[in-house]
């Protein structure tokens, strides 16, 4: 009877002790410390030199600086036209400023500049100022950035007989491949002094398209077949840009030439050169700069109605040369 007490001793007291739950400061249960999670937690080596990825010499674009606009006097303004327009990433012309969704070498995608521009270091001194709309005149703090780029999740604990011991708060963070949009603040104007139509992105806006963690979403159900139509996925602002700050950063960051991969191209002169397909989706009116879909309901209707802003705009550059 005693030893019969005293295995069941050994057997409770090893259970209690391979039974802890963990958690961390983030949150995270359940970690377990072994010599392999150690050695991956180790700082890795600095590089000796600059990614290879080429072999010849390449241009140095670490030292480029964004290239100088006309300056604009609005005594020879004819026109001006205040337009939001979207940049979708799901399109094809668009996938250079989506890939890769992970560093490779010298190779970055767009979100990953603008966070890298926004991280403060060494080699980045003074950091990208980020604002909470687009009027870009209110920055946006630390813990408001923080939670635009995630999501909170409330998790139970639960012990190794099943029974709940409590909850715990996690925040799953979103990183640069879940950034499937941008919403572009323009303004196109006719120039008299120069003779021509010009464009000038005044903001910009990285878009999360992520899935909701938690239960209370209800999926849309198509009323013919009973299956789910969309998906649950919903679209989240990360912040507002002022796209003349984020200019230097832009031209100091290639991006993948389709057409040449021995040309130095930058997202500069990607943005300069319109190198990227998008549709517009409000202009500037009277009524709250309402957009598109707020007054027009049916899709097709809504494409009509984008191009018709657009040919609007040119014509404004048309009626410059009539007396």
């Amino acid at each position: 009877m005693k030893a019969f007490k005293l295995a069941f001793a050994l057997v409770l007291l090893t259970s209690f002790s391979f039974a802890q739950v963990i958690e961390s400061e983030e949150g995270y249960y359940g970690e377990e410390t072994t010599p392999a999670t150690t050695e991956a937690k180790k700082p890795a080596a600095k590089p000796i030199r600059a990614p290879i990825d080429r072999p010849w010499v390449a241009q140095n674009v670490a030292d480029n600086k964004p290239v100088t606009l006309q300056s604009i006097n609005q005594d020879y303004l004819k026109d001006a036209t205040l337009v939001w327009r979207v940049l979708d990433l799901r399109e094809k012309m668009n996938h250079p400023l989506y890939f890769p969704t992970e560093v490779k070498g010298n190779w970055r995608s767009l979100m990953q500049v603008i966070l890298d521009a926004i991280d403060s270091t060494e080699e980045n001194p003074e950091p990208l100022r980020v604002y909470t709309d687009e009027y870009i005149n209110v920055p946006m703090s630390a813990e408001e950035l923080r939670s635009s780029m995630g999501e909170s999740k409330r998790l139970e604990l639960i012990n190794d007989w099943g029974e709940t011991i409590g909850d715990s708060n996690i925040f799953i963070a979103w990183g640069a491949k879940d950034v499937f949009q941008y919403i572009l603040k323009e303004c196109w104007y006719v120039d008299n002094q120069r003779s021509l139509l010009d464009v000038r992105i005044m903001a910009l806006c990285p878009m999360f398209w992520y899935e909701p963690q938690t239960d209370a979403v209800a999926e849309e159900v198509d009323e013919e077949d009973g299956m789910p139509a969309v998906t649950n996925r919903r679209w989240r602002q990360f912040s507002w840009i002022d796209y003349n700050e984020v200019r230097p950063f832009l031209a100091k960051n290639e991006v993948f030439n389709n057409k040449n991969f021995g040309q130095n191209r930058t997202f500069d002169d990607l943005f300069l050169q319109r190198s990227f397909s998008s549709f517009i989706k409000a202009e500037s009116n009277v009524y709250d700069n309402r957009e598109i879909n707020h007054y027009i309901v049916n899709g097709l209707d809504q494409i009509l109605e984008s191009e018709r802003i657009k040919n609007k705009i040119r014509q404004n550059e048309n009626d410059m040369w009539e007396y």
